[in-house]
């Protein structure tokens, strides 16, 4: 039976991943006597393409080598594949916010070589978007933060995630107006009104590390919820600073909502919608949670994301706390 398959979008990070995957990534893994058979994608949705063909040719793992967009389409065509497959990434895009969901190593191919050898297989919740047919594993958001990225994927992805990310933010908080909504989680009262921003986790964080849904698990079996009522534009540049930190729910202007699927539908005009960082199209959507629906190559022990985060949210408050003494 065949085991590895890899699918390297060499156009990923700004072009950086092609780099990377020939001077770095394979010369490590024929070094180490992988036995692997890889493919590049040449265009948007090829991922998805590759990975449920081999899937049903018979490999057992395909592993996304990128980022964001590149794990997202890997994962589809594993899901949407006639038998079961289990997913493994290489996580050196330009965001890393899918693979990192599930515990994975990010810019780190050796810490990723090894969980791709000696790791253990764990199941995972996923989204679904029903009108769009996909699936989903970080945040799918609407409203201001879709425009983000929607302005993001236009203007590329040659600087590095972060910084290309913010750029966007200040591009776009200058033109936005807020959208009448109507939110209704199956788990919590209808959320009706004007509202600067939706933001649905499978996983707490998008944009290269802003934890815009904190309390969001890929183990529970249900969408972590957050909501923007309208403000300045001063404080929602103010607020987007907290997100890093997952702060930004303290807000009296924010809420929270939970629930295993949700509608979400725009009353006033057109609103776009992004899944892990890409742009499916306009509302309205149904977001339905998929508990366990993806089988994930990980790290032995395993330490969940929010183990992880914490304890890199400890590390920096403890850095702050001797830069005061």
């Amino acid at each position: 039976m065949k085991d590895l398959f890899l699918v390297v979008n060499p156009t990923a990070g700004g072009s950086r991943v092609n780099k990377i995957w020939m001077d770095e990534l394979k010369p490590l893994l024929n070094k180490n006597e992988v036995n692997y058979d890889y493919e590049m994608t040449t265009h948007p949705q090829h991922a998805i393409e590759v990975a449920r063909a081999k899937i049903n040719e018979g490999y057992q793992i395909i592993c996304s080598v990128g980022g964001d967009g590149t794990a997202n389409e890997v994962i589809n065509g594993i899901l949407k594949a006639d038998r079961k497959g289990i997913f493994a990434a290489f996580a050196i895009g330009t965001g890393n916010d899918v693979p990192s969901v599930f515990g994975l190593p990010e810019l780190d191919i050796d810490a990723a070589l090894d969980c791709l050898i000696n790791g253990q297989d764990m199941d995972f919740d996923v989204g679904y978007c029903k009108n769009a047919d996909r699936y989903f594993v970080g945040v799918a958001s609407m409203g201001f933060d879709a425009e983000v990225a929607d302005r993001t994927n236009k203007r590329g992805k040659k600087k590095k995630g972060k910084f290309n990310y913010e750029i966007a933010i200040f591009e776009t908080i200058l033109k936005f107006r807020p959208y009448d909504v109507v939110i209704t989680p199956s788990d919590s009262p209808p959320i009706e009104g004007k509202r600067m921003l939706i933001a649905i986790g499978n996983g707490k964080r998008y944009g290269a590390g802003m934890h815009i849904c904190p309390s969001a698990e890929v183990t529970d079996n249900k969408f972590a919820g957050t909501t923007l009522r309208k403000v300045s534009r001063f404080t929602l540049l103010r607020l987007f600073r907290r997100i890093y930190d997952g702060k930004h729910i303290d807000h009296p202007k924010v809420d929270t909502f939970e629930g295993g699927e949700i509608h979400v539908e725009s009353l006033n005009k057109k609103c776009l919608y992004q899944i892990d960082g890409e742009i499916m199209g306009y509302l309205p959507e149904t977001f339905i949670t998929k508990p366990k629906a993806v089988t994930v190559r990980v790290p032995k022990p395993w330490r969940s994301y929010s183990e992880i985060w914490q304890g890199k949210l400890n590390q920096k408050y403890k850095k702050k706390e001797k830069e005061k003494k």
